[in-house]
């Protein structure tokens, strides 16, 4: 363990909300959208750097402008199903800011499937398992390099879904499956070099992926314990904490925000 030459641990003190995340840089796939941008806005107003990723210049160009931040943004072009790129896609990322460094990756990207069973195609679920899963794992396995190899004691956070608790008969569903299994597996691995690895597992959200835009004036889901789609910025806010040094002992967990489908209803 490389913790046990270490004599002295400090004691963790409570941080102004304001500045959770001071001093960090985030790279955030899947950031131009939904969820994704959710947590860029968050991250930024909580003190970080951010650099979101996705696969559309434009829309990722224009996302930042929508950040602003101050020179506090940026963004990369990534196709998270493209391996071979990522390693320099990292070190490029990086080297965006003065500090040159990834502290927080947070794995976004993600495709949902839009054919029943009997229909699926072997093509829509190669992207499917290639994006959500394929991507996940090979994206944390680059920045986690990139961590060890700059001492970075850092934090990886997968966004899963509350899909992962229902039975799985669509290749999205067991993407999340997946997700689910491989955090653990990750912060089991990850954590001895300081890296902090978990999930979050949103239900039903109020973005473009489930149909719900900017501007719609109710949230109203009628399949939900809660009767409403959870909004991105409330998954954001408790993306926040947990990849914040106030969620250091937050270990291999996957943090549900469903409004009760998954968790205690298998519907919605």
């Amino acid at each position: 363990m490389l913790f046990k030459e270490e004599k002295k641990i400090p004691i963790p003190a409570p941080i102004n909300a304001s500045k959770l995340l001071n001093g960090k840089v985030a790279l955030i796939t899947g950031g131009s959208s939904g969820i994704g941008f959710a947590m860029a806005e968050s991250f930024l107003k909580s003190g970080a750097k951010v650099i979101i990723a996705g696969t559309n210049e434009a829309k990722l160009r224009s996302c930042c402008e929508k950040l602003a931040g101050g020179g506090k943004s940026s963004y990369i072009v990534i196709n998270v199903k493209d391996v071979k790129t990522m390693s320099e896609k990292i070190k490029t990322a990086a080297a965006m800011f003065p500090e040159h460094r990834i502290d927080i990756l947070v794995n976004s990207a993600g495709v949902v499937s839009k054919s029943d069973f009997m229909d699926m195609s072997e093509q829509e679920y190669d992207n499917i398992m290639d994006t959500n899963a394929k991507g996940t794992f090979f994206m944390s396995q680059a920045v986690a390099k990139y961590m060890i190899e700059n001492r970075i004691k850092g934090h990886i956070l997968n966004v899963t879904s509350s899909s992962a608790l229902r039975p799985a008969w669509t290749p999205y569903q067991m993407s999340k499956w997946a997700v689910r299994g491989f955090t653990l597996g990750a912060s089991d691995k990850l954590l001895p070099y300081g890296i902090v690895v978990n999930a979050i597992a949103p239900g039903p959200t109020a973005t473009p992926m489930l149909g719900k835009n900017e501007g719609d004036d109710t949230i109203y889901h009628p399949n939900t314990p809660a009767k409403r789609y959870a909004m991105p910025s409330e998954i954001a806010a408790l993306a926040t904490f947990m990849v914040s040094d106030m969620g250091d002992m937050i270990v291999g967990d996957t943090f549900y925000m469903t409004g009760g489908s998954g968790t205690i209803t298998l519907h919605g």
